[in-house]
C-alpha cells in the first residue's frame, strides 16, 4: 500500500468514528431532553393531584360518614356551621358527591343534648363559597314577634314569627309558622330583610299547651365574636380520600374515631351520644 493510500484510509476511519460519536451525543441529548420533559410534567401534575379543591357554600348538602344528610347554615373562611345532631364529634363530612369537606366539631361538649350547634373544620383544599342565601354576618337572635326565615335545602324559604318557646335546651330559640322537611337541619335562619344569620335550624318541638297541640321550629343561636376566637379547633385538617359508602372497614374506622372523640368529652359527651342515638337523658 502506498503512503498516500494509507493516509486516505486513516482519514476515512477518523471521519467514521466522529460520525458515530456525534450520533451518540445526539441520542444522549434526545434522551436527556425526554427525561427533563417527563420530570417537569410530573412536577406540575403532582401538586394538582395533592391539592384537590372543594368549594362549600351556604345551603349546600353535606353527608356524614354514616350517610346522614344535612345542610350548611353559614360559611366562614376556614369552617362552616351546621347542626350537632348531623354527626358525632369528630365525624368526617363529605359533599353529596363524596368529596371530603372536613371534620365535624360540636360547639358544646353535649352536642345535640344542649346547644345543637356544630362546625365543620375545613380540610386543606376546601374553599369557602360564601353565603348566597342570607349574605354575610352573624347576629344575636331577635326579639319575640320578629319575622324570621329559614332557607331549607328541601323545603325552600319559609318565614314565620320568633316566639318564646318551650326552652328545653339553653341556647335554643323558637319560631312558628315555618314548614320544614328532613334534611333542612343545619340550614340558615335569618331576620327578614336583614343580611346575615341569627341561628342554625335544628328541627321541631311539639308540645301541648292548655289542650292545644303546638309545633315550634327550633334554631340554635350562632356564636359571638369572643366564642369564635376561643374555638378549640382552628386551621385546617388533613384531606382524606373521597367517601366510600360501600367500604364497611373504612366506615367503621371513621365511626370509631368519632365515638372516641365524643366519649372523651366526659359526662357531657355521653349525654350527647345518648341524644344522637335517640336515648332518653
Amino acid at each position: 500500500m502506498s503512503r498516500q493510500s494509507a493516509i486516505v484510509k486513516r482519514m476515512i476511519s477518523k471521519f467514521s468514528r466522529e460520525v458515530r460519536e456525534t450520533r451518540g451525543r445526539r441520542r444522549a441529548g434526545v434522551l436527556a431532553g425526554a427525561v427533563l420533559a417527563l420530570t417537569t410534567l410530573s412536577a406540575v401534575a403532582a401538586p394538582a393531584m395533592a391539592e384537590e379543591q372543594v368549594t362549600i357554600a351556604q345551603g349546600q348538602k353535606i353527608v356524614a360518614t354514616d350517610g346522614t344528610a344535612c345542610s350548611v347554615g353559614y360559611v366562614e373562611p376556614a369552617r362552616a356551621w351546621t347542626s350537632a345532631h348531623c354527626g358525632l364529634d369528630g365525624d368526617q363530612i363529605y359533599t353529596e358527591w363524596g368529596q371530603h369537606v372536613g371534620t365535624l366539631r360540636w360547639f358544646s361538649p353535649s352536642g345535640a343534648a344542649g346547644h345543637d350547634l356544630a362546625y365543620i373544620q375545613f380540610a386543606g383544599g376546601t374553599l369557602p363559597g360564601g353565603n348566597p342565601l342570607t349574605g354575610d354576618g352573624m347576629a344575636p337572635p331577635p326579639a319575640d314577634g320578629t319575622s324570621v326565615c329559614i332557607d331549607g335545602r328541601y323545603s325552600g324559604r319559609h318565614c314565620g314569627q320568633a316566639v318564646h318557646g318551650p326552652g328545653v335546651f339553653p341556647g335554643m330559640h323558637y319560631a312558628v309558622g315555618m314548614p320544614t322537611s328532613p334534611g333542612d337541619s343545619g340550614g340558615p335562619v335569618s331576620v327578614a330583610g336583614r343580611p346575615g344569620v341569627v341561628g342554625i335550624y335544628q328541627g321541631i318541638t311539639e308540645v301541648n299547651r292548655n289542650g292545644q297541640h303546638l309545633t315550634f321550629s327550633n334554631y340554635a343561636r350562632v356564636p359571638n365574636a369572643d366564642e369564635l376566637a376561643k374555638l378549640p379547633h382552628q386551621g385546617f385538617v388533613p384531606r382524606r380520600p373521597n367517601r366510600e359508602p360501600g367500604n364497611p372497614i373504612r366506615e367503621a374506622q371513621e365511626r370509631g374515631e368519632a365515638l372516641s372523640s365524643t366519649s372523651s368529652k366526659g359526662v357531657d359527651g355521653l349525654r350527647g351520644l345518648a341524644v344522637y342515638f335517640g336515648l332518653p337523658v
